[in-house]
């Protein structure tokens, strides 16, 4: 089991009412629209549509696929008071168009711009690349249910 900084958990992060499943092979910017769709009503009555994707898609572009082939694109906002995530499975996965590796799991991550927030948001992204390795992430890209995914990743 993987030891969880202090103040982040995955279990506070990752539930499955925020899991999609993502068919076929969309590209990583299709994949990235897709997951910030599931993530725009958990925030919209604090950051507008247009300041969500276009801050979404303007990180993006610099948010690159980890080794492992997960991917994070992940934006901070100064209305959030708190982390919001959505996690996207993609059993055919997408090529990376930079490093053509194989994507299989994104997680959108949405973070306070809060200097409070600064030092929980850098643990949550090592956090999340210490936890989706290859051999996890071909597991999660089998499953088909969203309460599997979160209990394969959570243990709970």
């Amino acid at each position: 089991m993987i030891r969880q900084p202090a103040g982040v958990s995955l279990s506070s992060l990752i539930n499955p009412e925020n899991i999609i499943f993502l068919d076929g092979k969309p590209s990583k910017e299709e994949a990235v629209r897709l997951l910030t769709e599931k993530i725009l009503p958990r925030v919209s009555a604090l950051i507008s549509r247009k300041a969500l994707f276009d801050r979404v898609a303007e990180v993006e572009k610099l948010n690159p696929v980890l080794e492992s082939g997960f991917y994070i694109p992940h934006a901070k906002f100064p209305e959030l008071d708190g982390f919001h995530a959505v996690l996207g499975i993609l059993p055919e996965g997408f090529a990376d168009p930079v490093t053509g590796l194989k994507v299989k799991a994104a997680l959108l991550l949405l973070s306070p711009h809060k200097p409070a927030f600064f030092q929980r948001h850098l643990n949550i992204l090592s956090l999340l690349s210490q936890t989706f390795q290859p051999e996890l992430i071909e597991k999660l890209a089998a499953l088909k249910d969203p309460a599997a995914v979160c209990s394969l990743i959570t243990g709970k």
